[in-house]
């Protein structure tokens, strides 16, 4: 519970514009202000020319104040989203198969705790519109246990572990995937995100201007237990939205064309169990061409936190490590090396 000093100082810096987005948001277009410019009173944005979108001028993660202290005014913030980036689901077995997909959406997976969330967010991937996608689900496991229970058009590989107790390692789900991609662009994406369903046409309109890398999301709304559940059972949005919290800087999801990823070796492998991979990776990236100015929403659903991320296990003193080797020795070290294997 926010104290009265920090809501009065909250009202002063950050939802003084929330509202004015909000509720007047033709003027706050006038003033130069729109939904993408929301971010705390420390944080600065910068207008991405490519995106359209905003570039967060912070290094990690972070939680819009407003939102916390005032949580209904995170649920209005989403439904505003919404209205302008909607997000739809599509019976999963319907969906028609494209052959020559324009990108591949690649999920990695693990175990059934999270079957509700997983199958929650490839009906709002089934539901992508004006574009032909394929979804590609890596299964990382020591028994197959997605095979027969995907749609047919879901294209699934199982990746075989040695010991059913290995740390699950997602850049090897990724990089096997990406090798299996037919599209020429390739969508990283979270299990237990929506995306709105203009998300992959947006995401192919900007790679098409030349640009190497996206990091699409400008804010990540995190609902609560008992919304997630009613998008899972029902596959639709409720009437009243709960948020838990909203992100920004996210570093996934993030998007690229086929040919950047495998120029600069994919993720390193050698991040097993959470955290660490995606901020390795990411400096690698920016050698490229990449558009870091987010402008979409994204849905995260709920679920227990896994208990690495829980105990504060991010491999950090890996990153660490590899961080300080030149980037460039990073990357022709992990261009030498086999990686996106089937075995690890």
């Amino acid at each position: 519970m926010a104290t009265l000093k920090e809501q009065l100082g909250c009202w002063l810096n950050e939802r003084w514009k929330t509202e004015l987005v909000l509720k007047a948001p033709r003027l706050a277009e006038s003033l130069g202000l729109s939904w993408l410019d929301l971010c705390n009173r420390s944080e600065q944005l910068l207008i991405d020319p490519v995106t359209g979108g905003r570039i967060c001028q912070w290094q990690f993660s972070s939680q819009l104040t407003a939102a916390r202290f005032f949580p209904e005014v995170g649920r209005r913030l989403l439904l505003h989203c919404l209205d302008i980036w909607p997000v739809n689901f599509r019976p999963i077995n319907v969906a028609n198969e494209s052959f020559k997909p324009e990108i591949s959406i690649i999920v990695g997976v693990r175990g059934k705790s999270r079957l509700p969330q997983f199958f929650a967010c490839l009906a709002s991937l089934e539901a992508q519109e004006a574009i032909d996608i394929e979804v590609i689900v890596i299964e990382q496991s020591w028994e197959k246990e997605f095979e027969k229970i995907l749609p047919q058009n879901i294209r699934y590989f199982h990746q075989n572990i040695p010991t059913p107790d290995i740390p699950y390692n997602r850049s090897w789900a990724f990089n096997f995937g990406v090798k299996q991609a037919r599209g020429k662009y390739v969508v990283l994406h979270d299990a237990d995100m929506l995306a709105p369903k203009q998300f992959a046409r947006s995401i192919a309109d900007v790679l098409d201007k030349g640009i190497d890398a996206v990091r699409p999301p400008r804010l990540i709304f995190y609902l609560d237990q008992f919304t997630s559940k009613h998008i899972q059972d029902k596959h639709q949005l409720p009437d009243k939205l709960t948020i838990s919290k909203i992100i920004a800087n996210n570093r996934t999801p993030v998007a690229t064309t086929k040919e950047a990823y495998l120029n600069i070796g994919g993720h390193d492998e050698a991040f097993w169990g959470w955290g660490g991979e995606d901020d390795e990776f990411m400096d690698r990236l920016r050698t490229l061409n990449i558009a870091e100015g987010g402008w979409l929403p994204i849905i995260h659903l709920w679920h227990p936190v896994a208990p690495k991320k829980a105990s504060g296990d991010r491999n950090a003193q890996l990153c660490d490590t590899r961080l300080k080797m030149p980037v460039q020795q990073r990357i022709d070290e992990l261009r030498a090396r086999a990686w996106g294997e089937t075995k690890p």
